[in-house]
């Protein structure tokens, strides 16, 4: 991973979002981009490089001085020599998101989430929804209520879409730079297709283990109709720092997403929502 975008917008939970990326910034040595956007703001985008009194534009320097505050406030003296850079941008949000993601190649963008919703709201509403849908790059999504933990444990859960395959592949490279242990997780829903469940999880199995002699990767199917309460207490057992998972349009994920499922899951679920797209 060579750069992450991490959006703040001052919010009381902006802190964790940031955290995050300090954390994933000192194991896997990419450059952290603290980006603020004011919506409908009359200027471009604008690094912070040093001297602010280059800078003609007052608003600018004003955001500026915020968001140098907000980095100081939050980062611990270990960190100070981390490559992280102050950027801020005005205009619609969208498009400024869509012009950092692409001025800073960003390999991965980390956002808070405001709203307390089930698991379903927070990835597929509002401005997550547009995320998902149309950006390149995975989200890390932070629910409110979240307190930053390192992350030491990741649950992987897959339908075994083809698309999953690379989002795996990340995800071994990514925890092993952690040290994080893996889990990858099928939840089969159909008796019918416990057999092809098992030989698609075997295919994975072999495909991690031939790449990656030291892997720290756990491979499970639970069965049973209830995908979510499954899922949550396997989240629950394995102390999950971090749930992932591949939003496509066809198969596990959409099922959930389209029925409510993911309203069942339990309001107090804090822990980060890591979304590849398909």
């Amino acid at each position: 991973m060579d750069s992450i975008l991490c959006l703040t917008d001052y919010h009381l939970n902006s802190a964790q979002p940031f955290l995050y990326g300090l954390h994933l910034t000192r194991h896997l040595h990419n450059d952290l981009y603290i980006a603020h956007i004011k919506d409908g703001a009359d200027f471009k985008v604008q690094e912070d490089e040093g001297d602010l009194a280059e800078i003609e534009d007052k608003e600018q320097v004003e955001e500026l001085q915020k968001l140098r505050q907000f980095i100081q406030s939050n980062i611990a003296p270990t960190d100070q020599k981390l490559p992280i850079r102050g950027v801020i941008a005005g205009g619609s949000l969208w498009e400024s998101i869509e012009t950092l993601t692409e001025q800073y190649d960003a390999d991965l963008i980390i956002m808070g989430m405001r709203n307390r919703m089930g698991l379903a709201g927070r990835i597929f509403g509002g401005l997550s929804a547009r995320m998902i849908n149309y950006s390149e790059a995975p989200v890390l999504m932070t629910p409110p209520g979240t307190q930053f933990t390192p992350i030491s444990n990741v649950v992987y859960a897959t339908d075994f879409d083809v698309a999953n395959l690379a989002s795996i592949e990340k995800m071994v490279a990514w925890c092993q730079a952690l040290n994080a242990h893996l889990y990858l997780v099928h939840v089969n829903d159909d008796p019918a297709e416990k057999a092809w469940a098992k030989q698609q999880m075997e295919k994975i199995m072999r495909a991690v283990e031939e790449d990656n002699e030291d892997r720290q990767v756990s491979f499970s199917i639970l069965e049973g109709e209830d995908i979510m309460d499954h899922l949550e207490r396997y989240m629950q057992e394995v102390k999950a720092d971090l749930i992932a998972l591949t939003a496509n349009r066809k198969g596990f994920w959409d099922r959930i997403f389209r029925s409510g499922l993911a309203h069942e899951i339990i309001q107090e679920v804090n822990i980060p929502v890591l979304i590849f797209k398909s």
